[in-house]
């Protein structure tokens, strides 16, 4: 890694094709929308917890480790009390831009297109700063930009990214190409505001990034935000929208259906069987993709890993993992699988804890289904 002046143009140039890699994320949606389908069929409850576990860790190890690091470059005296204040204020800086541009940048979460208001997928939070966090580490833990670098610590560095990333993207919380995105926008302003050997510079990089945060949170505070591509065809056009609670009072689902009464904002409707049907409405214009709004019951035992097959016309769609809490999955549809009319969509929740002496048990909550075409 660079650590003199004759190396300063190469750190640059450096940070400067990490920063033209993230001018690319927007054209990765169609990749985005593979990678996330091809790994459900690799995602199962035991590794959705572990990631969730990892997510959960990243915070108080990474605080501990910066603290260990901020300790030992305080006892050795190496590097001085300036620079260490100044690695300390670039990475502060540095996590709240993350933070910032995940704000002002509207990239809905895998699956949250019309879930909820506001996006908040891109950059990824956890990734962006493990990478700022551990530039920091590792300069006060070598003593200094100009001290040696070890590859030994650089290794150890990039497996801690790999796992906070591949964490983040199995467990569905980011696209891939957001843990891109936030490598490449965390390791670009590490490596010039923390790395970089002349403190000009890394004076100047920690200033426009306090200058970004500054003006994305006006941004923000002002409502103006920048709409930024999902990796899904349901970010675009909307074709239909159906509450299943009022699919319900239609007679639109078939199969053992109950109306959630305590929740009336979201209209949702619980399936107290395996299997159920809803009667889609008939669309004059063609379909490309499902959205289902779904979530399990909470009250799961250990034994339990739902996943919720998508039977549309005998044809099945996919059979994603159902994890806790409200989420939604969407399911491309081929240009032959939708009719003009007399459409059904099946719904099998498998993989669940069976009913208690043949009583019948509530399997999932469905809250919302919506049609959608791509773009023209």
């Amino acid at each position: 890694m660079p650590r003199g002046p004759r190396d300063a143009g190469a750190l640059g140039a450096v940070a400067l094709a990490l920063l033209v890699a993230t001018a690319a994320v927007p054209m990765c949606c169609a990749l985005d929308a593979w990678l996330d389908r091809a790994l459900d069929a690799w995602r199962t409850c035991g590794g959705v917890a572990l990631a969730d576990r990892v997510s959960r860790l990243v915070m108080p190890v990474g605080v501990t480790l910066l603290a260990v690091a901020v300790a030992r470059a305080l006892w050795r005296g190496r590097p001085g009390l300036i620079e260490i204040a100044s690695t300390l204020a670039a990475l502060g800086v540095g996590v709240l831009l993350v933070g910032e541009l995940k704000d002002v940048l509207d990239r809905p979460r895998p699956g949250a297109e019309f879930l909820l208001p506001g996006g908040g997928s891109f950059p990824s939070g956890h990734v962006g700063n493990t990478m700022v966090n551990g530039l920091a580490i590792l300069t006060l833990w070598w003593g200094g930009v100009r001290a040696g670098s070890r590859w030994r610590g650089w290794g150890i560095f990039a497996l801690a990214v790999a796992i906070v990333a591949a964490a983040r993207v199995y467990e569905r919380r980011h696209w891939p190409s957001d843990v891109v995105g936030a490598i490449a926008i965390g390791g670009a302003y590490g490596l010039l505001a923390i790395r970089h050997p002349d403190p000009r510079w890394r004076t100047v990089t920690t200033l426009v990034g306090l200058s970004v945060v500054v003006l994305a949170h006006a941004a923000v505070s002002h409502g103006v935000k920048i709409a930024f591509p999902a990796g899904t065809e349901a970010s675009r056009g909307t074709l239909d929208h159906l509450a299943f609670g009022t699919a319900y009072e239609r007679g639109w689902l078939r199969g053992d259906w109950s109306v959630d009464h305590p929740d009336e904002r979201r209209r949702s409707a619980w399936l107290k069987s395996d299997a159920g049907e809803v009667v889609l409405p008939a669309q004059d214009r063609r379909v490309d993709e499902v959205r289902l709004v779904a979530r399990p019951r909470s009250q799961l035992g250990p034994a339990a890993c739902p996943r919720l097959r998508v039977v549309l016309n005998g044809r099945v769609l996919g059979e994603p993992l159902l994890q806790l809490g409200w989420r939604a999955y969407v399911f491309p549809i081929g240009p032959t699988d939708f009719r003009a009319a007399d459409n059904i969509l099946a719904l099998h929740v498998t993989g669940d804890e069976p009913a208690i002496a043949g009583a019948p048990v509530r399997r999932a909550a469905f809250s919302e289904l919506t049609l959608h075409a791509a773009a023209p």
